[in-house]
């Protein structure tokens, strides 16, 4: 996965809640744009803030897909995690 298609999806406005597929079959639901933060352009790391507060750092290299979360629409809009 490249931190630009990443960059599209939390990017995106109105911002629209998304899942994170992992390689080892984990699915990690993002539902605002700034549960995910990461360094630089060049960087393989990047950090989710869960909606109750947890955290984790995620390897980029381990993402195997992105995909939209069905019925989510954008009524998600940034009004909480």
């Amino acid at each position: 996965m490249k931190i630009s298609e990443l960059k599209k999806v939390k990017d995106r406005r109105p911002f629209q809640p998304y899942v994170i597929r992992m390689a080892d079959g984990r699915e990690i639901k993002v539902t605002h744009p700034d549960a995910i933060s990461w360094g630089d352009e060049g960087g393989r790391i990047l950090s989710y803030i869960s909606p109750s507060d947890d955290w984790e750092l995620i390897d980029l290299a381990l993402v195997t897909s992105l995909a939209s979360v069905p019925g989510a629409g954008s009524k998600a809009g940034g009004n909480g995690a």
